[in-house]
């Protein structure tokens, strides 16, 4: 497990992975990170994630975004993901409008129960 990655399960019952990532990341921490949460949720034939960022920050500059976007589109079709984001929403309100343009099936939420109906409609 990544140090970012303070926590990940799977909810057999929500049929869905759960994430909490904390601390500070770079573009590279990013794009690691997702390897290892799409491995996870692959091993357990999941494809919706629930991504708690509220206490991540990142470091990397906001044109780093669309490197970002490029390294894990490919991983993250056919996921549904939803991320609980804080209110220093900048960076992460900039990766679901690049990762939209990839036609990646994200959200941003600012609480849990709305990320967790979102990801139950899902495809």
């Amino acid at each position: 497990m990544s140090d970012i990655i303070t926590s990940i399960s799977y909810d057999e019952s929500l049929h869905l992975v759960l994430v909490k990532l904390t601390g500070t990341a770079s573009s590279t921490d990013v794009i690691r990170n997702y390897d290892v949460i799409t491995r996870y949720a692959h091993a357990r034939q999941c494809q919706k994630l629930l991504i708690d960022v509220t206490e991540l920050r990142h470091r990397y500059a906001a044109v780093e975004v669309i490197d970002v976007i490029l390294a894990i589109k490919d991983k993250l079709a056919g996921y549904a993901v939803a991320r609980v984001v804080g209110f220093d929403g900048y960076l992460h309100d900039l990766l679901i409008q690049n990762a939209k343009r990839f036609s990646l099936n994200a959200e941003n939420f600012e609480c849990f129960k709305k990320a967790k109906n979102w990801l139950e409609k899902a495809a």
